[in-house]
């Protein structure tokens, strides 16, 4: 029988390991909100420590954290089968996202996106967000909901467009904290009147970018691609297009024009890891303590200034965008729009099939006047059910 556990990590040791240097076994942790000691009467006798020195097995873990009791007992089901599986499969579709892995990408692609949905509901902060959004009170109703949301975000991240960045060689890298997949929009302050208290800018906004470092030193963004074409302050708040949470179908999305191209410099690995720090619920993480406070390195903090490095270069995003035709091997089709938007009726799939059998003949019409003109035999093209 297996040991039930206690210990629950909401950010998995393996990700955490990624942060440290070479030979380094712990981190500078920074507690934005240390404990106060009070006597008997109320009065304030002393405060714990904010910097602590802490390993990636020692921390960023509570008690029953995720223990739900039925039956008249306690399992840990949730800890050790759910998010053992989700964490085991993002680490491994992770590690061939940044290795370019083409093949085990293909594979487990959507798992990064999984293990993200995952990582923002689970912890401390993201679990207080499913307890006000969806009012479960029980441990148990709780944990039901969390794993009902937990692919909520997914399909707008796969539709965006994608971009790891680097941080340049020799600097201190990138931080994390306690909640660390970020919700980034510079037209919407931390403290915004719009947005629960702790709460997030809504992802299905134009101007929410999701920054997520996958280790110290490649951080991942996420863009929406009306914003990264035409980015502004009157759209920041504005839905993008087509936003849902869940997609009942089975969206098709494309990776292989991620850009991968860009080197941030010192200064805005400094206002990435403000970003981080501001957004975090009350712990952040770095190699040395001066990691922990990046705003001494900022020129201002003014929220609607930090980040504009974080759009893609505009030439780079239509690459990532575009209209899906996909015709399989029974003669159907699959019609897409860059937003995930498909045929709403039989008359209008019936309509994109005749375009896209028109855009097929021409093409073929094209290359057998070309090979022509060159003296060359007419193309041998596949077998009709291979579009």
């Amino acid at each position: 029988m297996t040991q039930q556990s206690y210990r629950h990590h909401f950010i998995p040791i393996w990700y955490q390991r990624g942060f440290l240097a070479s030979g380094q076994t712990s981190f500078k942790i920074l507690d934005m909100r240390p404990e106060v000691f009070k006597d008997a009467s109320g009065k304030v006798r002393g405060q714990g420590r904010s910097i602590l020195d802490k390993g990636p097995d020692a921390f960023f873990w509570e008690k029953d954290l995720y223990t739900i009791r039925w039956l008249g007992r306690t399992d840990d089901v949730i800890e050790r089968q759910l998010f053992g599986t989700i964490d085991t499969m993002g680490k491994r579709a992770i590690d061939a996202w940044l290795a370019e892995d083409y093949d085990t990408v293909h594979e487990t692609y959507w798992h990064v996106y999984e293990f993200m949905d995952a990582l923002r509901l689970r912890t401390p902060k993201g679990l207080r967000f499913v307890q006000e959004f969806t009012r479960k009170r029980t441990q148990l109703d709780l944990m039901v909901a969390m794993q009902e949301l937990r692919r909520m975000h997914c399909v707008m991240w796969a539709e965006g467009c994608l971009e790891i960045a680097r941080a340049p060689k020799g600097s201190a890298g990138f931080i994390f904290s306690d909640h660390p997949v970020t919700l980034f929009n510079r037209y919407v302050f931390p403290r915004d009147p719009d947005i629960p208290p702790g709460q997030d800018p809504h992802l299905h906004w134009q101007g929410t970018q999701t920054i997520f470092p996958f280790d110290r030193e490649r951080l991942y963004i996420l863009t929406h691609a009306e914003f990264a074409n035409s980015p502004g302050p009157r759209k920041a708040r504005k839905p993008r297009t087509n936003s849902r949470y869940f997609d009942p179908g089975t969206p098709m999305v494309r990776y292989d024009e991620c850009i991968r191209t860009r080197t941030l410099t010192e200064q805005q690995v400094h206002e990435v890891n403000y970003i981080i720090k501001a957004r975090a619920h009350r712990y952040i993480a770095g190699r040395t303590e001066d990691d922990l406070f990046p705003e001494r390195h900022l020129k201002t903090t003014a929220w609607h200034q930090l980040g504009k490095f974080l759009l893609p270069p505009k030439h780079k995003v239509s690459k990532q965008v575009g209209h899906t035709i996909v015709r399989f091997k029974d003669g159907s089709y699959h019609f897409q729009d860059q937003f995930g938007r498909r045929p709403g009726s039989r008359a209008e799939y019936e309509r994109e099939v005749k375009r896209a059998e028109e855009m097929e003949a021409t093409f073929r019409r094209l290359v057998t006047k070309h090979r022509a003109e060159r003296g060359e035999p007419p193309p041998v093209f596949e077998d009709e059910n291979q579009f």
